[in-house]
């Protein structure tokens, strides 16, 4: 089974600067029930059909429901936010504290990754216990 792609268009950045390690994606039950603990997916900046290209790897380690409006300072600072905001970089166009905040107001129902990269964008692996699984 080839591995799965997963997009971190909006926090691209932060995930190469190796502080992003949980994502939240608005996913039909079906597909996000069809991603195993421990499963690989392949990082891009974009999904292929928009001619992404890949920028790590990453290794599942939790998945769970949340709804937005439980996101804690902790979610801020895991989903890369704070970062970017130290940056003075955007996400969809927005400064990273009022995104966050409005997406917390909207209180959805979101599925939650919490990963490790493996792999960075040139392909070299970045634990070695890691290797061993895959």
């Amino acid at each position: 089974m080839n591995p799965r792609c997963i997009s971190f268009a909006w926090t691209t950045d932060a995930f190469l600067a190796n502080v992003k390690d949980m994502t939240r994606r608005y996913w039909k039950d079906s597909y996000a029930k069809s991603i195993q603990h421990l499963q690989f997916m392949i990082a891009m900046d974009k999904m292929p059909y928009a001619h992404g290209k890949p920028i790590g790897q990453i290794i599942v380690h939790e998945k769970y429901q949340q709804r937005t409006s439980q996101l804690t300072e902790l979610d801020y600072e895991r989903e890369g936010l704070l970062w970017m905001e130290k940056n003075n970089l955007k996400i969809k166009g927005q400064h990273p504290r009022e995104f966050f905040d409005e997406w917390k107001k909207k209180d959805d129902l979101v599925w939650v990754l919490e990963f490790s990269k493996t792999k960075d964008e040139t392909g070299r692996w970045l634990n070695d216990w890691v290797r061993k699984v895959e």
